[in-house]
């Protein structure tokens, strides 16, 4: 189980998954690393792989975690975690979990030209110039949440 949850993940957004949160990490720390740092580190990697391990764990299709409602609740939770937890080990994993749903979502995009599957769970259908503006409000989200993670003490 372990190897098909390693080989879901595309090396492309492994690569960039684990690239952004370095970056992120050495503007955080700098030369100065802390043990913060090495939570901060072990959530990554940990986030990195569990949304491909909750989706070959509960095997349902489809996965409950593409989608906007899933999305929506995320950004909220994140957000709190970023601004109010001390824990790094939290904030590398929210961090890292809402990379991976983005490169999920861009990756759908560049493929299929709309993010309809990420809106089954909505009555209706969704025009794509509304989902083009989710995704582009939900990396603008990414980024705040970002920021905010380096600002914050």
């Amino acid at each position: 189980m372990f190897k098909q949850i390693i080989a879901r993940k595309p090396t492309f957004f492994l690569f960039v998954s684990l690239g952004y949160l370095v970056v992120v990490g050495l503007c955080k720390w700098f030369i100065h690393p802390s043990l913060d740092t090495v939570w901060f580190f072990l959530g990554v990697v940990i986030g990195v792989y569990l949304l491909d391990a909750a989706e070959v764990f509960f095997a349902i299709n489809p996965s409950p975690f593409r989608s906007i409602v899933f999305a929506g609740g995320f950004v909220v939770v994140s957000l709190f975690i970023v601004t109010s937890a001390n824990a790094m080990l939290a904030d590398g994993l929210v961090l890292s979990l809402y990379i991976t749903m983005l490169l999920w979502q861009i990756g759908e995009w560049q493929i299929t030209g709309n993010l309809n599957s990420w809106y089954r769970m909505i009555a209706g259908p969704v025009s794509v110039p509304l989902q083009k503006w989710g995704m582009i409000i939900f990396a603008v989200l990414f980024v705040v949440e970002t920021l905010l993670f380096l600002r914050w003490a």
